[in-house]
């Protein structure tokens, strides 16, 4: 991959960060600002708010301006944000800074993803989103305990000093080595391309098909302490292999999108209804479950860089406002798989049965995905859209 990518990708590393790294400060949180832990959990709701709804604003406002000078300035006011939030003194000031940070997130990942396949062959595009993504996923294995080693160290806020240093540090990298481009022709379609019903149907198969994955992973932790009977010490180590299995699946899923997208996507989505099915009927056996987790990562995040590649194919141009989208898909996706989740514990706290409903959940996307592709056989090799930066 070329060097711009990697620094695109440093870059995803800190923005990635950003997002994860309250979760588990929330109790330190909560305790500094005088409120509860469930108001305290607006730290992160009003991140992933920011990237949904304002991902897309961001990238539709600044369609037309040079991509380097746009990702750069993106980072810095991200970069402030997180300052905003560390030195904050009020649950509104966090919670207004965080959002904006999410918007600057999403607006990122849009345009970093079309700089990222400008910058490759069309047989490497998925690829070099995947690489971009790596950053954005290996922060939660990597930064996202450090921060919270950090925060619990020298208080929260030393969390997010430490994420606008790694943002600061992008900053540098971005204007060292992206090359100077101004903003794509391919925007200068406008809005008509959100007007392709394909398109809208995709994006309800990332929320689908992503979101299924959440519907257990937000409550992993308590999963993992009453149904497989480990210690709480014991998760932090059972999630690294989580870890583990979401980067493999990154770097697995844009290598074979590269060859076909239809066969990528519903491999990995078909392995994690899988998946999830054998987690409930297995999920009281260590063994299986140290098995399953490599897998549910592996899955669960294999499916973000042919799912961005394809969304492109879909659209026909590399608009950044249909990256910024498709981000937004994820996003919600997550948000909505929590919700989900949360939704069914209120009414059987019965932990087992959230891997039945993601699974059901990840079954839809996937049947909206093929919905997108009338006509097509699974395993047809794609020749993705060229454009230029």
């Amino acid at each position: 991959m070329p060097i711009p990518i990697v620094a695109l990708a440093l870059t995803a590393f800190a923005l990635g960060t950003a997002e994860l790294v309250p979760n588990g400060l929330l109790p330190l949180i909560s305790s500094d600002l005088g409120i509860s832990v469930s108001l305290a959990g607006w730290v992160t709701t009003s991140f992933a708010l920011g990237a949904v709804i304002g991902g897309p604003i961001v990238a539709a406002a600044t369609l037309r301006l040079p991509r380097k000078t746009l990702v750069i300035g993106l980072t810095l006011v991200f970069l402030v944000a997180n300052a905003v939030t560390a030195s904050g003194g009020s649950l509104l000031v966090v919670a207004l800074s965080r959002a904006l940070a999410g918007a600057m997130l999403g607006g990122f990942l849009g345009t970093a993803i079309t700089i990222a396949r400008g910058l490759v062959a069309p047989s490497k595009q998925a690829t070099a989103i995947a690489v971009v993504f790596t950053g954005f996923t290996t922060s939660n294995v990597i930064a996202v305990p450090l921060g919270n080693l950090a925060g619990r160290a020298a208080g929260w806020s030393a969390a997010f000093w430490l994420v606008s240093a790694l943002a600061a540090v992008g900053v540098v990298a971005m204007w060292l080595v992206l090359p100077s481009a101004p903003g794509g022709a391919a925007e200068d379609r406008g809005f008509g391309v959100l007007r392709n019903g394909r398109l809208w149907t995709l994006f309800l198969a990332i929320s689908l098909g992503y979101g299924g994955l959440f519907v257990v992973h937000t409550y992993i932790a308590p999963f993992l302490i009453s149904v497989t009977g480990v210690s709480q010490g014991a998760v932090t180590w059972l999630l690294l292999l989580f870890g583990v299995g979401l980067i493999v699946g990154n770097s697995l899923g844009g290598r074979y999108a590269d060859r076909s997208v239809t066969r990528t996507v519903v491999v990995i989505l078909s392995g994690l209804v899988v998946s999830l099915l054998a987690l409930w009927a297995l999920g009281s056996l260590l063994p299986a479950v140290i098995v399953l987790l490599v897998l549910l990562g592996g899955t669960g995040f294999g499916m973000v860089p042919p799912l961005q590649s394809y969304v492109l194919q879909v659209a026909g141009t590399a608009s950044a406002l249909v990256s910024a989208l498709a981000a937004a898909a994820f996003n919600f996706g997550v948000a909505f798989g929590s919700a989900v989740g949360g939704t069914v514990l209120a009414r059987t706290l019965d932990y087992p049965v959230l891997a039945v409903v993601g699974a059901a959940m990840t079954a839809l996307g996937l049947v909206a995905f093929l919905a997108t592709r009338p006509g097509a056989r699974a395993g047809t090799p794609e020749v993705p859209v060229a454009q230029p930066v």
